[in-house]
């Protein structure tokens, strides 16, 4: 298969989506396909074509970092760049590739979709960690809300979760006489 072939693979994963895709799917891809075309001013006869040029793209935090790193790589199958301030000589919070812009497309619908997918599973990782050591006052002073109700897939999920996770006791550092860092 030669790259051309590959390219228009990528490209109509996301327009076959936006057109065949169930019923929230295809909205959303449309929204998104839209959206990205609109805001780096892509024509769909530019998606066709396989000219290349230097993209950036922006994240907030490291693990953003690391994600957006990955999806580069799995899109374009080459290491992103970073860049570096022209005055400060800081590293900026954006990784570069020479994509065509079919591959650009790809890359920001992949880490949109993956991100907040992250920040789901971060958000279960954290229920589950709090729960597994017990990270709850013993006597609680003031009234706290109610919590949220969860569902029982949700639920399962996050015991799932903690089964898999060790279990960190500040008894146990004191009683060794080494504490780790953070089990203070």
């Amino acid at each position: 298969m030669t790259d051309r072939e590959q390219l228009l693979q990528k490209v109509k994963k996301i327009q076959a989506l936006a057109e065949r895709g169930d019923r929230g799917e295809k909205e959303s891809a449309a929204v998104l396909l839209d959206r990205l075309m609109k805001r780096y001013g892509i024509t769909e006869a530019e998606i066709a074509e396989e000219r290349r040029g230097i993209a950036w793209f922006r994240f907030k935090t490291p693990l953003e970092r690391k994600l957006l790193n990955q999806v580069i790589y799995t899109v374009t199958g080459r290491v992103a760049y970073s860049c570096v301030g022209k005055y400060t000589n800081r590293p900026r919070k954006m990784l570069g590739i020479e994509c065509t812009a079919a591959e650009r497309l790809e890359i920001e619908f992949s880490f949109e979709f993956y991100n907040a997918a992250l920040e789901k599973e971060l958000d279960r990782f954290y229920s589950a960690f709090l729960n597994k050591n017990r990270i709850f006052p013993e006597n609680a002073i003031d009234q706290i809300p109610d919590p949220e109700e969860i569902d029982l897939e949700e639920a399962k999920r996050i015991y799932a979760m903690m089964a898999g996770m060790e279990e960190h006791r500040r008894r146990k550092a004191l009683g060794s006489g080494t504490a780790e860092r953070g089990d203070q």
